[in-house]
């Protein structure tokens, strides 16, 4: 019995060892490498005043705060490691110090209101600078998933030393800085399509298949030799070519995002319908997003195609709900007489009774999808087709013309 019981005082005691030796943590070890990697306060603001080039008379927080880079209140221990927040709001003082405030206020805005998606969890005075730190390309965020245009700033994630030495070298070095488009969305500029020329730029959100897809023209037999800016234009030539005699940037200045707005409602309500609930409303937001011809018989022709729609919708209980709608401005070209543009969408829907086709399933002039099965996530890219019957247009008639969603592989 006493053998036994010393064995086993043994073995806690070996045990007790096994524990200690695995969770004391030793110097030079990963968690403290880790914990080392961290960027403090002070040392964020001597690293962005050196940077700067200001005057140090007595300390580096003085010429700071004398620079008006850190103020009054605005930390209460500069010991504490440094967030991805308190680093853009440093950094955009640094660089207002420098260059002055350089980011126009409809871009701020747009970037405040749809390119940061975790926006609302930064406190309110930090945003601005977050938003102006993103829209001048010192801190790019991180990726929500391919499609999606928005990007999360992660404002609580601590700064390395590293991470902090990259961003504060933009200050001058302004060619490390991230690009942008001019809807606020991140260039990429490696691992290109091999199309990237038909392009003006290619984006970080898209991948290569979603550009590399032939355009309607790549598609189309000609007769006679087709003549670039005449019978097509690629989107890279796009804002070259004469729109109705006039010069289609002042257009695309004045009509881009409301094209693009019709273009995306079409296809919100289009991919969002439910038996249960829709609606006149429905209707005549749908009907809003299509050509406006004038006269009562061609625009009521259209309104009844939809009226039609509807009712196949409630005999055969269908339900449309759309996961991601993407519509890239960036990829409008022309074809003939028509514009189109490329948006990729990802929905799923079901339905009662036999099997029925994509085409009666989905509202649209020509929908022909492979592979489109119940209650199971469908998606692709496809081309929508802009245009007008106004021979003198000033681009505000600008509507989808053909919303054919087809399968062409």
């Amino acid at each position: 019995m006493r053998e036994k019981t010393q064995k086993n005082r043994g073995l806690s005691f070996l045990l007790v060892f096994v524990i200690l030796a695995t969770t004391i943590v030793i110097p030079g070890s990963s968690a403290t490498a880790a914990t080392s990697s961290k960027i403090k306060l002070y040392n964020f603001v001597k690293l962005t005043v050196q940077a700067a080039g200001l005057n140090v008379e007595s300390t580096y927080l003085n010429a700071a705060l004398k620079a008006g880079i850190v103020k009054d209140g605005d930390f209460t221990d500069y010991s504490k490691y440094t967030t991805r927040a308190d680093a853009a709001v440093i950094l955009n003082r640094a660089d207002e110090y420098l260059h002055g405030d350089t980011v126009d206020a409809d871009f701020l805005d747009l970037v405040l209101k749809n390119r940061i998606s975790d926006i609302s969890k930064i406190t309110k005075d930090k945003r601005e600078a977050i938003a102006k730190i993103y829209a001048k390309g010192f801190m790019k965020g991180y990726s929500n998933g391919y499609y999606i245009k928005s990007r999360e700033f992660r404002g609580s994630e601590y700064m390395t030393i590293t991470g902090a030495k990259g961003v504060i070298a933009m200050l001058k070095d302004t060619k490390k800085r991230a690009k942008l488009s001019p809807d606020g969305q991140l260039i990429r500029t490696t691992n290109l399509p091999k199309n990237a020329k038909d392009y003006e730029y290619i984006l970080e959100t898209y991948p290569n298949s979603f550009y590399e897809m032939k355009f309607m023209y790549q598609m189309s037999k000609y007769y006679y030799k087709p003549v670039e800016l005449v019978d097509y234009a690629s989107p890279a030539k796009f804002k070259d070519i004469n729109f109705h005699g006039g010069d289609m940037q002042n257009v695309l200045d004045k009509y881009l995002n409301t094209w693009m707005e019709r273009v995306e409602t079409n296809l919100q309500y289009r991919l969002n319908v439910n038996y249960k609930s829709v609606d006149n409303a429905w209707i005549n937001n749908l009907r809003s997003t299509y050509t406006q011809y004038g006269d009562a018989y061609s625009d009521k022709r259209i309104t009844d195609v939809i009226k039609k729609y509807v009712g196949v919708v409630k005999k055969n209980k269908i339900i449309i709900q759309s996961q991601i709608i993407s519509v890239e401005p960036s990829t409008l070209y022309k074809k003939g007489a028509g514009y189109y543009v490329r948006a990729y969408v990802k929905f799923k829907l079901t339905y009662s009774g036999t099997k029925m086709t994509s085409d009666e399933l989905i509202s649209g002039d020509n929908v022909l999808l492979n592979g489109l099965k119940k209650n199971i996530w469908f998606d692709g890219v496809y081309d929508i087709k802009l245009g007008t019957i106004n021979g003198s247009s000033d681009g505000s008639d600008y509507y989808v013309t053909d919303a054919s969603l087809v399968d062409y592989n």
